[in-house]
């Protein structure tokens, strides 16, 4: 009975982090992108394409990185009854972020001053976000992350209804960022904790250095493309694989709030159990691959024919190879949370490491061969090898237990 009650905790922690994510997903990939799309010409909206990738890779990096390490620390910190080191953590990270952020913004892509310091602070903003959902995960109050997504929704409802009448980009993803803090704020444990030092500031430093460390290696991969696409092949390539991506990006409803459970779950969960997890972990991943492809193939191309008509015709031939790439995506995601707690940080850093090597290489010699085609197998080829990578470390794990 004990184990059915853990489950249905589990599910049902699960599906109110998928609704809340849900919403993120639609307000950013649903509603937003594709009316922008529609209403700047495809140089502007591949400069903010661009923009929304540099934000997820240094959100990610920073605030979503450090939420892990405070789940992965956790039990670190509860033993010892302590509380610190986060908020001077974040305030270093946030500094970090003006200093290099800031002067791409006006040199790089020849913003205003006034422009790129929004679009900083909207970093800034969106790392905090971030960050607070890992109290929320800690605490099991999903019900809040739907409701910071949800004020998010409205926030970015507001901004596109400002940006008819003002046709400034600088402020469209600053308003449901501001919004969502101010929610965060009032609600989260961010500024709570105080500026405190612990003994163990040391210890949650290194960590973070080898989790952020390999997830910009992971946000590299998943945002690279575009950073790639634009030199290579231009505005109108971007806006296309863009299309065609961020649709497909449906499967991370699945992928997202699973993994963020799972660490959550995993972080808190005693030793005796890591031998159960790692086997259920290896036995799921393989038919949760199949079940994203199945669903996210035909899912792609509807969403594509609605919301970025314009693109179909061009976009259409890259639906299987970025379809099937997701759902290697899905499967890592899912492994990933089991061996960012289990498994040596350092060696995780390798395979990263090996993985963005191979990518890079494939990337350049398949587009320069395949055009944009060639781009999306490469991504493809690189998230199996990925996925093959994991396993292999997952069933070494449980080698070890046994």
């Amino acid at each position: 009975m004990k184990k059915l009650k853990n489950y249905k905790f589990f599910l049902s922690d699960m599906m109110l982090n998928m609704i809340g994510f849900g919403i993120y997903i639609f307000s950013q990939q649903i509603l937003f992108l594709p009316i922008v799309a529609k209403l700047v010409n495809d140089d502007i909206y591949s400069k903010i394409v661009l923009y929304i990738s540099i934000l997820n890779v240094i959100c990610n990096v920073t605030g979503g990185e450090l939420g892990n390490v405070r789940l992965v620390r956790n039990n670190v910190y509860k033993e010892k009854d302590i509380k610190g080191d986060f908020l001077n953590i974040f305030s270093y990270i946030s500094i970090f972020t003006l200093v290099i952020a800031l002067p791409i913004f006006v040199f790089y892509f020849n913003y205003s001053i006034i422009g790129s310091l929004f679009l900083t602070i909207t970093l800034i903003l969106t790392s905090a976000r971030l960050y607070s959902t890992c109290y929320y995960r800690l605490e099991k109050k999903y019900v809040k992350v739907i409701i910071q997504n949800i004020i998010y929704l409205f926030g970015l409802v507001f901004s596109l209804i400002l940006f008819n009448y003002i046709r400034n980009i600088y402020m469209i993803l600053f308003v449901p960022e501001f919004f969502s803090f101010i929610y965060a704020y009032l609600n989260a444990d961010l500024f709570k904790i105080g500026f405190k030092k612990t003994s163990e500031i040391k210890g949650t430093i290194k960590k973070y250095g080898e989790l952020s460390t390999i997830s910009l290696l992971t946000n590299l991969m998943n945002y690279f493309d575009k950073f790639l696409i634009y030199p290579m092949f231009g505005a109108g390539a971007i806006a296309v694989y863009y299309a065609v991506n961020s649709v497909s990006k449906i499967t991370s409803l699945i992928s997202n709030p699973m993994s963020s459970v799972i660490l959550a779950w995993v972080s808190n969960s005693d030793e005796k159990n890591n031998e159960i997890i790692i086997k259920n972990t290896l036995f799921l991943s393989l038919p949760l691959i199949f079940i994203c492809i199945i669903f996210t193939i035909p899912f792609t191309y509807i969403a594509l024919k609605i919301l970025y008509s314009q693109f179909l015709s061009s976009g259409i031939r890259l639906i299987i190879p970025v379809a099937v790439a997701s759902g290697f995506g899905v499967a890592c995601s899912l492994i990933k949370s089991v061996l960012l707690k289990m498994y040596d940080s350092r060696k995780l850093v390798y395979i990263y490491l090996f993985y963005f090597i191979i990518f890079i290489i494939l990337a350049f010699c398949l587009s320069k061969k395949f055009s944009i085609i060639g781009f999306a197998y490469a991504n493809l080829i690189s998230k199996i090898i990925l996925y093959i990578l994991f396993d292999i470390a997952l069933a070494r794990i449980n080698v070890t237990k046994k």
